[in-house]
């Protein structure tokens, strides 16, 4: 089954207005910035960015939008007096989450949290904590402590949440779901994962202090981390293990969600905590680097059986043109089912998945969006573009504003993707390490091992919490 409790506490007529607000600029937000005139009753009543020089990018969004509906025809045209509302009524604008919500908790019905991995534990769980809806980037939480807390505490309050995976909300994903949960290829024993960058290895933290940028509140886009002095290249994401997770974090939550969804992996973090049910995960990778991220890697993940489901081995490789060996033997396997070399290096592409089956396969894009059975000629005939059993989605972010309003919960809600982030965030723990780890995601602890027990969470600054 799905985690997708049907209703929430806190939700609204279908019909009534929720007010949003917005912290950062990534990808979340960028969507939101280009696409408030979609939605009909969301009106945006407040900005936070630390880095606040990102603000006029904002207003220059809108005015471009502005122009490009209202040179339209009906009913796009009608749409542009959005923007127009916006760019003359502009929200207020803040630098510190924490004063946002003290000053419009009233106005502010759902927060999206468009930021590093370091602010969306604060940040999420300071706004869960208020009952207000929550939209996250991907992954939830800079630690794994930290997506278990997010998971309990959106729970605990029966709010609306959904982190940013947009594949979720493809017909083909759904679909993909269906075909591995009944069978289609058969029983499932291996999975393989890939994502074509790296990290950059960086043997130092950045040197030396320079001067704060004028519009950029150092101190609150540190938020929960140690203090440092300034230096730009602390603000480089997927560089830094304080602040990011890295490529795994980047694209493992896109490319693994349909092996981890479809295999029910997550249904071990509803095992009892005294249950020996552990999952075990080994790296290799450039070199043990506890400051940055490897410049290559290969993970896997031993996973014991779920229900009828066999035991599932995952592995992850990723670095520059993938790890040493992996594209060579991601194409020969994708030759095994009748893929051309030609057409198996588009499939790689940047980030993809392979659900490898005793019967076939199933081949995923980097976002899961498409799905392919293989060998083709052998599924031909098997629908693939649309669920059977499962919901269609409204879109990925209609679906969360759907569950605002007392709608179900988004597939990508906390209950599934706090599980999902912190199945990944265990790649990140095994480079830091020689050998095997040995996990328990009901307890949340390496069984075992304190060394790395140490690194489920950190000690957060005065002044910030969850």
């Amino acid at each position: 089954m799905l985690v997708c409790p049907a209703r929430t506490a806190l939700s609204y007529s279908a019909n009534q207005r929720i007010g949003l607000a917005i912290i950062g600029h990534m990808y979340v937000a960028s969507h939101f910035f280009s696409s408030m005139h979609i939605y009909d009753d969301v009106e945006l009543v407040a900005l936070c960015n630390p880095d606040r020089r990102k603000i006029p990018e904002v207003f220059q969004t809108w005015e471009a939008q502005r122009k490009k509906l209202a040179e339209s025809t009906e009913p796009e045209k009608s749409k542009a007096e959005k923007y127009t509302r916006l760019l003359e009524q502009r929200p207020p604008v803040y630098s510190d989450f924490r004063k946002l919500l003290d000053a419009q908790h009233k106005q502010i019905d759902a927060l999206a949290v468009s930021m590093f991995d370091h602010y969306h534990g604060p940040a999420c769980g300071t706004a869960i904590r208020l009952g207000k809806h929550v939209f996250c980037e991907r992954p939830l939480g800079l630690t794994i402590y930290e997506s278990r807390q997010l998971r309990h505490l959106a729970e605990t309050h029966k709010v609306a949440t959904s982190i940013r995976n947009p594949g979720n909300a493809s017909g083909q994903f759904r679909r993909g779901v269906e075909l591995i949960r009944s069978g289609v290829i058969g029983p499932v024993e291996r999975v393989h994962v890939w994502f074509d960058r790296g990290g950059p290895d960086l043997d130092k933290p950045p040197q030396g202090e320079e001067p704060v940028p004028e519009g950029l509140d150092w101190d609150a886009w540190l938020g929960p981390a140690a203090w440092r002095p300034f230096h730009s290249q602390w603000m480089s994401y997927a560089f830094w293990r304080e602040f990011s997770n890295g490529g795994i974090g980047t694209f493992g939550p896109h490319a693994a969600n349909l092996a981890f969804m479809g295999l029910n992996v997550f249904e071990l973090w509803n095992a009892k905590p005294e249950q020996p049910v552990t999952i075990k995960v080994e790296a290799e990778c450039t070199r043990i680097n506890r400051l940055s991220f490897p410049r290559w890697e290969v993970v896997r993940w031993e996973v014991p059986a779920r229900g009828n489901m066999p035991p599932v081995q995952f592995a992850w490789y990723h670095g520059p043109g993938l790890s040493p060996g992996a594209r060579d033997k991601l194409l020969g396997m994708l030759a095994s089912y009748g893929v051309a070399k030609a057409e198996g290096e588009k499939m790689l592409g940047i980030a993809g998945a392979l659900i490898v089956g005793r019967d076939g396969a199933i081949f995923a894009d980097d976002h899961n969006n498409k799905i392919a059975l293989l060998p083709r000629n052998k599924f031909k005939d098997v629908q693939i573009e649309q669920p059977e059993k499962l919901p269609r989605s409204l879109g990925h972010y209609f679906d969360w504003f759907h569950a605002c309003r007392g709608g179900q919960l988004p597939l990508a809600n906390f209950s599934y993707a706090a599980p999902l982030s912190e199945f990944l965030k265990l790649a990140n723990i095994a480079t830091q390490f020689k050998g095997t780890l040995e996990y328990n995601p009901a307890s949340g602890r390496f069984v075992g091992n304190d060394q790395a027990n140490a690194l489920l969470h950190y000690k957060y600054r005065d002044g910030w919490q969850m």
